[in-house]
C-alpha cells in the first residue's frame, strides 16, 4: 500500500469543523468571491466536499472492530489452553510427566508462544491425541475432547484473520481518511488565502475569518460563544461572551447592514470592562457585532459574528 501523508497539520475534525465554517463565509461573501472567479456552484460543491469529509468514519470506529476480534481470539486462546492441559494430563497420568509420549504432544511452552506457534500446537496436540486415543481412553482422554480442541483452534485461526482483516480495513480507511482531508484542505488553504486578499486591507475581522490556524493573537484567546439579544421595546441589545482570562477590558466592532443580509464593514463602536452589556443599535436593520478581548499592550482576534435584527417599524 502506497501511504499517504497529511498536508495538514490540525487534527480531522478541527478540520471538518473550519471546513463547515468556512462555507458559511463565503456564503456570505459570495458577491466578492465571485469576482475573484469562485461561484456561488463552486461554494456548494465545497460544501458538499466538507460534509463528506465529516461523515466519514474515524478511526475510533474501525479500531474498534480491530479490539473486538483481538478480544475473541485471547477468548478462545484461553479456552484452548484449558483444553490443551486437559489432553496432556491424560498422557502424563499414563506416562508420567517428561516422557517421551508427553513431549510429542508438543505444549511444554505453549503460554509463552505467539499466536501462529500457539496455532501450531493445537494441531499437534489434536494429532498426537488421535494417535493415542486408545491407549489414553482409560485415563480420561474422549474423542469430544479432541473435537472441542480442534474446533477451538478453528475458532482461534478465524480471529487471527479477522484482526488481519480489520486492520487492513482500518489502514485503507485511515489512508482513505487522509486523501480526502488533503484535497479539502487543499481547497480550504486555497479559499481562504482569497479571502484574505478580498478583505485585506478592507475588513480586519472578515480578514481574519479567512486564517485557518490562528486561534491565538497576541497572546489572548479570542472570546468565545458571543450571543446577541433584542426585544421590542428594549432600548439596547443585549450582548454577551465568554470572559477572557488575562484580558482587562473589550473592544466591540459592530455593523449594521439590510434585514436577512450578510455582515458588512465594521467599525468600533465601544469599549468595555466585562460582559454582558447593553450596546446601540440601529433600528430596522440587521446589527452585526464582534468582540476583540485586550489588555493595555495586546488584543485577541475578534470573535465569531453575532447577529439580530431589529425590527421596530410596523
Amino acid at each position: 500500500m502506497i501511504t499517504v501523508n497529511r498536508t495538514y497539520t490540525i487534527s480531522d475534525a478541527e478540520l471538518n469543523v473550519f471546513a463547515g465554517s468556512l462555507v458559511v463565509k463565503m456564503t456570505r461573501d459570495t458577491t466578492q468571491f465571485a469576482s475573484r472567479g469562485v461561484n456561488s456552484a463552486a461554494i456548494t460543491a465545497f460544501g458538499v466536499l466538507a460534509t463528506a469529509f465529516g461523515l466519514l468514519p474515524t478511526d475510533s470506529y474501525y479500531l474498534a472492530d480491530v479490539s473486538l476480534a483481538v478480544q475473541g481470539k485471547k477468548a478462545h486462546r484461553a479456552d484452548a489452553e484449558i483444553a490443551i492441559r486437559a489432553i496432556v494430563s491424560c498422557a502424563k497420568i499414563k506416562w508420567g510427566a517428561g516422557s517421551p509420549q508427553d513431549k510429542k504432544f508438543g505444549a511444554g511452552a505453549m503460554t509463552k508462544d505467539d499466536d501462529k506457534r500457539f496455532l501450531s500446537t493445537c494441531r499437534q496436540v489434536c494429532t498426537t491425541a488421535t494417535e493415542y486415543l486408545t491407549e489414553l481412553t482409560p485415563v480420561g482422554l474422549t474423542s469430544g475432547m479432541i473435537d472441542n480442541l480442534t474446533d477451538l483452534a478453528d475458532s482461534f485461526q478465524a480471529d487471527m484473520n479477522s484482526i488481519a482483516t480489520a486492520q487492513e480495513a482500518r489502514d485503507m480507511a485511515t489512508q482513505n481518511r487522509i486523501t480526502k482531508g488533503n484535497e479539502l484542505y487543499s481547497f480550504v488553504s486555497r479559499y481562504c488565502e482569497i479571502g484574505k486578499i478580498i478583505w485585506q486591507d478592507v475588513d480586519e475581522a472578515k480578514y481574519n475569518d479567512y486564517v485557518i490556524y490562528d486561534t491565538v493573537h497576541h497572546g489572548l484567546p479570542k472570546p468565545q460563544n458571543v450571543t446577541a439579544n433584542w426585544a421590542l421595546g428594549n432600548p439596547v441589545v443585549h450582548l454577551n461572551w465568554d470572559s477572557v482570562s488575562g484580558a482587562t477590558s473589550y473592544d466591540i466592532y459592530t455593523c449594521a447592514v439590510d434585514l436577512s443580509a450578510p455582515s458588512g464593514t465594521y467599525s468600533l463602536l465601544t469599549n468595555v470592562p466585562n460582559a454582558p452589556q447593553g450596546v446601540a443599535f440601529i433600528a430596522d436593520k440587521r446589527n452585526y457585532y464582534k468582540v476583540k478581548a485586550k489588555t493595555n499592550s495586546i488584543s485577541s482576534d475578534y470573535s465569531d459574528e453575532a447577529w439580530v435584527d431589529v425590527v421596530i417599524s410596523v
